[in-house]
């Protein structure tokens, strides 16, 4: 398949076509080593605990004796807890930062058309489920800015200001300008498997721009400054949004322009003037 046969052909996209391979256990990986981190991190902790309780210890240490250190550890155990799952999370991003940085090492991620089984198309899915877990977990977390954090911290180039709602960003060859808005359940992808070839291309998202609710951005996509992508739309591959437009369909082929407030209000009331001159036309 040629590079330019796949963005004609390529009209209908709804999953970016990750398979599992066995490199998917890199999330057992993941698992057991954020458990590890908590446990190591606990140990004295959990000592404590036990030998106020019991008045044995699991392993020797030096302990304090003092009343108040007792209570003291005791009224900390629900923080401990909830500490203990952003410790998790954290190391389980950290260690694998540290895997990607190690893959990209090996062999750097690239734009094109590959075939299945190639190189490209290996590390691809390699990388992929490197990512997967980490975001994953950052997503679940109860803070606006963690997921920006680990996708920054994967390569995703995003700008100052911008939010990200509850949504899919591939961890490459994504850009994203400041002041940008994601909405609700959208997916931007520059990578996608079509049959036997993986197509990876770089996206690319100015300032300003509106990524709706329900919205599919495809591999190669541009969305220029102040462009806007209407809900329940996706692009086609390689496809340009201008900017300052509303840009609406499947895949997305009508455009209007953006309307400032007083517009819209301006606009709202010739429409209710000519509403009213209809009914009252009616009434005579």
């Amino acid at each position: 398949m040629k590079e330019q046969d796949s963005n004609e052909n390529i009209e209908f996209i709804s999953t970016s076509g990750v398979y599992k391979t066995p490199f998917s256990l890199v999330i057992i990986l993941q698992l057991y080593f954020g458990l590890f981190i908590v446990i190591l991190a606990n140990l004295w902790y959990w000592n404590y605990l036990y030998y106020f309780i019991t008045g044995d210890l699991i392993f020797p240490m030096n302990i304090i004796e003092d009343e108040w250190f007792k209570w003291l550890l005791i009224l900390l155990l629900p923080l401990n807890v909830y500490g203990n799952i952003f410790l998790f999370v954290f190391s389980v991003i950290l260690l694998s930062a540290g895997l990607v940085k190690l893959l990209n090492l090996r062999f750097p991620p690239k734009e094109g058309v590959f075939e299945k089984g190639s190189k490209d198309w290996k590390f691809m899915h390699r990388r992929f489920w490197t990512a997967y877990f980490p975001i994953w977990l950052a997503r679940a977390l109860p803070l606006p800015w963690a997921d920006i954090f680990v996708y920054r911290l994967f390569g995703v180039h995003i700008g100052k200001n911008v939010v990200a709602y509850e949504g899919y960003i591939d961890p490459e060859f994504v850009e994203i300008g400041d002041f940008t808005m994601t909405s609700l359940n959208i997916g931007i992808f520059s990578h996608l498997i079509y049959h036997d070839k993986v197509i990876i291309k770089r996206v690319k998202i100015g300032n300003a721009c509106v990524v709706g609710p329900q919205t599919i951005i495809t591999p190669g996509t541009v969305m220029h400054n102040e462009a806007v992508l209407g809900a329940n739309s996706y692009t086609s591959m390689g496809q340009e949004l201008e900017g300052g437009l509303i840009h609406v369909g499947t895949p997305a082929s009508l455009s209007f322009p953006v309307q400032t407030l007083e517009e819209s209000i301006e606009k709202a009331e010739i429409i209710k003037k000519r509403q009213l001159n209809t009914d009252e036309g009616g009434v005579n």
